[in-house]
């Protein structure tokens, strides 16, 4: 008995012992995690002029998400030009370091909070500088994009800011090769710092950004009319593919109440197989993705890949029907550059009657991503993209109507047995034009100056008088 008791007190000195660090344990996790002394390690790293590496300074062309965006060079040396014209003219710069969730061809939690975070710093800087790794422009694996740093001057400030550096910082970012360059060591502690205290991406919290619900069904006159309410929401919307370029496709659908078409593009990004042969032109499809809106226009991205084990799951795409044709409405160039509509909406209400809803939209708005044919236009002038890229040989021609009315028509680059299509084929010429409006902004940076256009694909769609 007295063996047994004076084991039992040893286990409890033992167990006494052994609370305290546990608890001292506790506490200092909650530290860790809690009460972290957040260092800006940006502020610690300046931009040496002097250093071996490439340096330009540049101008914003296209937003595209947390760790990619397209710049114009401004005044670069003739070399830097020589560079830049083999990739189309301008600088698409893929962020060294990081890798922030995705907000364009898939969607995922805190990727248009990283988006935004890059766009609102650019967008309010005085200056932008990009830099190289090394002494040489250094392009990825696809041949088109620079792997970069990126600097800004804050209004107001002296010091650049690493944009890279910073994005890490603020834990918007996972991070790719982060400690292998020429900032390693800081951008490692910055992404380790936001590991720790848990910031956006390794908070475990929900994005109140991203929709976790189940996809709405729209039509896609609902989507194009309230748009803005279902931007970020997952959906799904039934149209007819009517054209296929730059890894979108464009849908539309007829409406009987308003008699008219409307439609949107559907980004599938860089996906194959099963997804793109159901994304096929002519098919009438079931598309399920998420609405975005990209460049001042909406989209739905985020699109799932097929999955053929599983054919009846409620995210894939589906094929409707076959061998559908685009509706190419005949329309007027005037009601497409400045012309609106009053669309009504018959609401339920529950336990109510039904109220009606009308929205004021922009015809052009409307009938974005449909095919429309707009006759007896007169090329008064053309325009033909030569900047050494994919794109050369894409015409603009500026045209008239016979009210007065002024539109451009815009090509991919056309082409006729093999042969690329020129400029001086319509100059002067009367043309009916059979094409997919689209919403054209010219500045990355001035979403709301826009315009409406008209967008040929082949060759066949201007048909000269």
């Amino acid at each position: 008995m007295k063996k047994l008791f004076k084991s039992m007190i040893a286990l409890l000195c033992a167990f006494l012992l052994v609370v305290p660090v546990l608890c001292a344990g506790c506490g200092e996790s909650e530290k860790d995690n809690d009460e972290i002394e957040l260092i800006d390690y940006v502020s610690s790293l300046t931009l040496d002029m002097t250093s071996n590496t490439k340096k330009q300074e540049v101008e914003v062309k296209l937003y595209i998400d947390g760790d990619t965006t397209h710049f114009d060079p401004i005044n670069p040396t003739a070399e830097d030009r020589e560079q830049f014209d083999k990739t189309q003219g301008y600088i698409k710069a893929r962020y060294i370091a990081i890798d922030t969730p995705e907000s364009t061809g898939a969607i995922e939690e805190w990727g248009k909070k990283a988006s935004n975070f890059t766009h609102d710093k650019l967008a309010s800087a005085r200056k932008i500088i990009v830099e190289s790794d090394t002494d040489k422009w250094d392009i990825d694996s696809t041949g088109e994009r620079y792997v970069l740093w990126v600097w800004y001057l804050p209004e107001g400030a002296t010091e650049y800011r690493n944009l890279n550096l910073e994005i890490l910082q603020e834990g918007l970012a996972r991070g790719s090769s982060t400690a292998n360059n020429r900032y390693g060591e800081k951008a490692n502690l910055a992404l380790m710092q936001a590991q720790r205290a848990k910031l956006y991406v390794f908070s475990g919290e929900k994005d109140p950004d991203f929709y976790y619900g189940s996809a709405i069904p729209l039509s896609l006159k609902q989507l194009r009319c309230y748009a803005s309410e279902y931007n970020t929401k997952k959906v799904v919307v039934t149209g007819t593919v009517v054209a296929q370029f730059n890894n979108s496709v464009y849908i539309e659908e007829y409406d009987v109440e308003t008699g008219m078409y409307f439609g949107m593009p559907v980004f599938y990004g860089y996906t194959s197989g099963k997804l793109l042969e159901i994304l096929s032109y002519g098919n009438r499809v079931k598309v399920v993705g998420t609405l975005s809106a990209f460049q001042g226009s909406y989209q739905i991205s985020g699109v799932a890949p097929y999955d053929p084990f599983d054919p009846d799951h409620e995210d894939n795409c589906q094929i409707i029907e076959k061998d559908k044709s685009p509706a190419y409405v005949e329309t007027e160039a005037k009601e497409i550059v400045s012309g609106n509509l009053d669309i009504r909406f018959i609401k339920e209400v529950p336990d109510s009657e039904p109220v009606v809803d009308t929205v004021k939209i922009e015809y052009g708005e409307a009938v974005t991503s449909t095919t429309v044919m707009v006759k007896d236009l007169k090329v008064t002038k053309a325009y033909t993209t030569n900047n050494g890229g994919k794109n050369d040989g894409a015409i603009s021609l500026t045209c008239q109507a016979p009210d007065g009315t002024i539109i451009t028509v815009r090509t991919e680059v056309l082409k006729e047995n093999g042969v690329i299509v020129t400029q001086d084929r319509y100059v002067g010429k009367t043309i009916t034009v059979k094409g997919l409006i689209e919403r054209y902004v010219p500045n990355a940076d001035k979403p709301d100056n826009y315009q409406y256009q008209i967008k040929c694909y082949q060759v066949e769609q201007i048909i000269i008088h």
